[in-house]
Formats: C-alpha cells, sequence, structure tokens
C-alpha cells in the first residue's frame, strides 16, 4: 500500500514513521520550503514519550523530565498540586518538556531519504469514484500529481484536506483568547529545572518550564479579541502577532502582570517585544467521521484545541500510532481508515471537551484559594491522561492480514 501524507508535523511524521514500520511505502509532502523544525516549548505525557520510545525515537534525551507541577494564584497561593514523577511511575514513562521543533527533527531523522520533501502546496485532491481500490491523487502548485492507496492529511488546522472533504466553511473557531509565548535563557525566578508552575490569574494565566538545560519556554494566556481577525485566526495568510495601533505587547503584559509572583516579573523584565509570538488559540468540532474513501486526517487539521489542554502534540502522536496499527497488513484500506477514525473519535472529542471548558475556568480555579495549601490533583491529571489516550489503553486495532 502506498501512503500520501499531506504535512510534516508531529502527526504527518509519526503516521510516516508507524507505517513504514509496518511495510508500507510513504511519501511526504510539507508545503514548506524546509522542514517545520520551530515552533513552542510542549509537555509531552507519559503516552507521549512511549509512543516515540516504540517509533525508535530516542527520549532519554529529548528535552528536560518533568518531576512535578503546582498550580498557584497570581498572588502565590497553592492552588493544585501535581506529583509528574508517581505518575510517570504508574504509566511506564516520563513527562517531559521539550520543543516542538525537536520532535519534528527527531521523526524526519528516522525516514529513509526521499521520503519527505518540501516546498510541495497541496492545491487538489482527485478522487476516482469507479470502483473501491481507485487510487487518490494529490495535485501539487508545481503541477506536480502524485497518486496513492490512501491520503491523510496532516496539515494542521487550516487544512486544504479537510477542506476538500467538508468544504470551506468546516474551519476552526477562533476562541477570542491567545498564547504569547517564546523561549529564553535567563533564569526566571529561581525555579527548579523539572518543575512546571502555572499561576493563575481571573482573566489571565502564564506557566513555564524547561525544554533543554539551558533553555525554558514560558507562555502568557491572554485575552485577545483582535479586529479583523477571521474565525481560523489568521487576517489573509498570516498570523496576527499583535495590534494595529495602542499599546505595545510588553506595555499590556506589564499591565495585565504587574504585582505577579518572580518568576513572572523577572521574565517581563527583560523581555522584549521581539521576543514575543502570538499563537491565537484556535477549537475543532470533532466530526463523527474525519475522512471519506481513501482520505482521512491526523492531528490539528481533525481535532485542533487550544494550548492550554495540553494535549495537541500528545494527540497527534496518538492519531499516528492508531492510524499506522489501523492499516497494518489491509488488503483494502478504506473500511480500516473508518476504524481508525473510529478507534480515536471518543479520547478526541475528550479533549476537546476539555479544550471548551477551560476557556472558562480561571475564577473556578481561584476558588481554591480558600482551601489551604491547595489540593492534591494527581489521581485526577493521571486519569484525564488516561482517559485522552487510546495507547495506554491498549486501543489499537488488531492487524489484518491480506
Amino acid at each position: 500500500m502506498k501512503a500520501i501524507i499531506i504535512g510534516a508535523g508531529v502527526s504527518g511524521l509519526t503516521t510516516a514513521a508507524g507505517l513504514l514500520g509496518t511495510g508500507h511505502e510513504v511519501e511526504v509532502f510539507e508545503r514548506g520550503p524546509e522542514l517545520r523544525a520551530g515552533g513552542n516549548g510542549v509537555l509531552l505525557w507519559p503516552n507521549g514519550t512511549s509512543i516515540l520510545r516504540d517509533l525508535g525515537i530516542g527520549v532519554d534525551d529529548l528535552g528536560v523530565r518533568m518531576d512535578s507541577a503546582d498550580i498557584m494564584s497570581y498572588d502565590e497561593k497553592p492552588l493544585m498540586r501535581v506529583d509528574l514523577a508517581d505518575i510517570a511511575g504508574k504509566l511506564g514513562s516520563h513527562v517531559a518538556g521539550v520543543m516542538r521543533g525537536e520532535i519534528v527533527r527527531r521523526l524526519a531523522a528516522a525516514l529513509p531519504d526521499g521520503v519527505l520533501r518540501t516546498g510541495m502546496r497541496c492545491v487538489a485532491i482527485e478522487t476516482a469514484r469507479t470502483s473501491a481500490d481507485a487510487p487518490v491523487t494529490a495535485v501539487f502548485e508545481d503541477g506536480t500529481r502524485v497518486a496513492g492507496d490512501v491520503l491523510i492529511g496532516a496539515d494542521g488546522y487550516r487544512s486544504v484536506v479537510r477542506g476538500h472533504l467538508f468544504g470551506p466553511d468546516d474551519i476552526a473557531e477562533y476562541t477570542g483568547l491567545a498564547t504569547w509565548h517564546g523561549t529564553t535563557q535567563k533564569q526566571i525566578g529561581g525555579l527548579d529545572q523539572h518543575f512546571v508552575p502555572a499561576y493563575y490569574g481571573r482573566k489571565v494565566a502564564f506557566t513555564t518550564h524547561s525544554v533543554t538545560e539551558d533553555l525554558k519556554h514560558w507562555a502568557f494566556e491572554v485575552h485577545w479579541p483582535i479586529p479583523g481577525l477571521d474565525a481560523t485566526g489568521v487576517v489573509g495568510d498570516q498570523t496576527t502577532t499583535g495590534p494595529r495601533s495602542g499599546p505595545s505587547r510588553m506595555d499590556l503584559l506589564r499591565e495585565w502582570f504587574a504585582g505577579w509572583p518572580p518568576a513572572v516579573a523577572d521574565l517581563i523584565d527583560v523581555l522584549t517585544e521581539e521576543d514575543i509570538k502570538v499563537h491565537p488559540h484556535v477549537i475543532h468540532k470533532v466530526r463523527k467521521w474525519w475522512g471519506e474513501g481513501p482520505i482521512t486526517l491526523v492531528g490539528d487539521a481533525a481535532h485542533a484545541v487550544p494550548p492550554r489542554v495540553g494535549w495537541g502534540v500528545n494527540q497527534a502522536l496518538e492519531d499516528g500510532w492508531v492510524l499506522s496499527r489501523a492499516l497494518e497488513g489491509a488488503a483494502d484500506p478504506t473500511p480500516r481508515l473508518r476504524l481508525y477514525e473510529q478507534t480515536r473519535r471518543a479520547r478526541a472529542r475528550r479533549v476537546r471537551s476539555r479544550g471548551a471548558m477551560l476557556k472558562h475556568v480561571n475564577r473556578m480555579i481561584l476558588l481554591l484559594r480558600a482551601k489551604k495549601g491547595g489540593i492534591e490533583a494527581t489521581r485526577a491529571v493521571q486519569g484525564n491522561i488516561m482517559n485522552c489516550s487510546n495507547y495506554l489503553h491498549g486501543e489499537v486495532p488488531a492487524p489484518l492480514r491480506a
């Protein structure tokens, strides 16, 4: 079987590695002129580090191990405590803070030469409906046409493949929130390297964690109703990075986070306007089916969620793993694509529900200030990881042999 994968992010490359490992032919097409190895810091949960390890990707030196996480109020009162080391021991793998781009680089390095092609923008998809096993063809901007047995849309929340399947109006919804994020080599508030703090205000939030021994990711979550911002969080083809007029982002950070703990104040003191990248939050409805015929979706193309959920990259890894297992040994891939979608749908909907809820959760979390010392939330977080993971439940479609 030959698979065409549109998009070389985490979901596309995970799917490629999994399919190659089960003996399929794979071609991956990335619209950018080079591999998308930038991006922000992310947390890999135990299912994520386990999936990468099972694919042969080294994770022991990937990013920084995270052992604990605390949620605190803007005035540094404890709200929740999470023992990530305990969760790692129970689920069989560690939690890691890592740059998204490093995951992409390692997955791409595991692919044989010639599998990945950059500078290839998909502009159309053609399917022949004359028979169930008719090929599907990807048409690219330069006129190249590539046919395969299946086509997998891994091209993000503005997916060309999703648009082909469900029409141009089936887009991710902008939530009115944005993350202002970046990385720094400066020490932030004397924080331990293996600790993830999150601070909540009534309308805004802040978190930070290590991604290498000397590099920290940081993120401010803010309400950001940008005039002219369309439902997908973009104006034209460029991500909006700030207001067209009015206060600078630095002025707004100083206003919104005045008097917050040292971890926040120390960072704002050393930031400049140019350090801040802006990521508008979008969220998809999780459809009953993610594809049709020989086509399906993975990652943000199927179920984009805001970064506060902490599950974007982990969902991408779950999709790639389940899909590659579903197609193992398949003589007719089409029903196996629907089985993959069915297997993943309920878990993806749980993540989506969390994403929708967390938009309104700040005031609820701050009620915990009344409870001295906060609450122990380790079991709740472990339960959430389990509830959102097919991998940890062994919910992988059994292989079919031709």
